[in-house]
């Protein structure tokens, strides 16, 4: 099996793709498109990585108008898993190389399944993703922190996802709540609700939003919490260092500029 990425056409995708003897990851995506050109090199790690037992796959939307009809393909990058001739699952928008890791591992070992919108589990994200990337910033993190919540009617106790520190022995930088995806406004609301209690209780200057998607940084103040900025997960991939700025100086009492 070839390791590296194998280019499909409307015209050899039914041989290539869905007669393909073992799971195909196909990355479906515009030519022009940032995301998709930052999703190649990641591919084609996984690619060599998985040899002989996944294929991964390329489809220009530019030239395959009727494959993105067909698998009702409108964004790009979209990442599709194909097995025995069905697709299997689908990651719409660039996701970090760690989450390209665990889409291949689970799918070849028949983990995903039924034609939805795949995302992983917050631990095996957290484990992925956000932990290496701390480690990157120099920070330390525990994790599943218990946390009372003195304010509530029956002095709730809750669990932080994540506790970040820049030091061991210094106070909390910063706390990361965890989703395994963020696709509405509300499911943002819900996040925030939880996180800014937990922090409100540590009395931290901020808090952090995780999910495929990117990062969501949020001042604490008296008048609530505010999004500071917002940081895609393309961003992120780019600029990996642009979060632990703002954070160190959200601590520090100040802002983003």
């Amino acid at each position: 099996m070839a390791t590296t990425l194998v280019a499909t056409t409307e015209a050899t995708f039914a041989r290539q793709i869905l007669r393909a003897d073992c799971p195909v990851l196909v990355c479906f995506g515009v030519r022009t498109c940032p995301a998709r050109r930052a999703l190649l090199p990641i591919l084609t790690r996984i690619a060599v990585a998985f040899q002989g037992q996944l294929r991964v796959a390329t489809v220009l939307l530019d030239d395959a108008p009727l494959l993105a009809e067909q698998y009702g393909i409108v964004a790009s990058p979209t990442l599709g898993v194909f097995h025995h001739g069905e697709r299997q699952g689908q990651v719409v928008g660039f996701i970090p190389e760690g989450l390209v890791q665990v889409l291949a591992d689970e799918v070849c070992h028949g983990a995903v399944s039924g034609d939805t919108r795949w995302s992983p589990c917050e631990e095996r994200f957290e484990t992925a993703v956000i932990i290496p990337l701390l480690a990157q910033w120099g920070f330390t993190v525990e994790r599943q922190v218990p946390c009372v919540l003195p304010s509530h009617p029956t002095a709730h106790r809750g669990r932080i996802d994540l506790l970040v520190y820049e030091h061991p022995s210094s106070p909390p930088v910063t706390l990361i709540e965890s989703k395994r995806q963020i696709r509405h406004a509300q499911d943002l609301r819900q996040a925030v609700r939880q996180a800014a209690t937990y922090a409100h209780s540590l009395a931290l200057a901020s808090f952090v939003i995780a999910a495929p998607r990117g990062l969501w940084i949020y001042r604490c103040g008296d008048a609530g919490a505010v999004c500071e900025r917002h940081v895609t997960s393309l961003a992120l991939h780019q600029t990996p260092e642009l979060p632990r700025h703002l954070l160190l100086q959200l601590r520090a009492g100040g802002a983003a500029a």
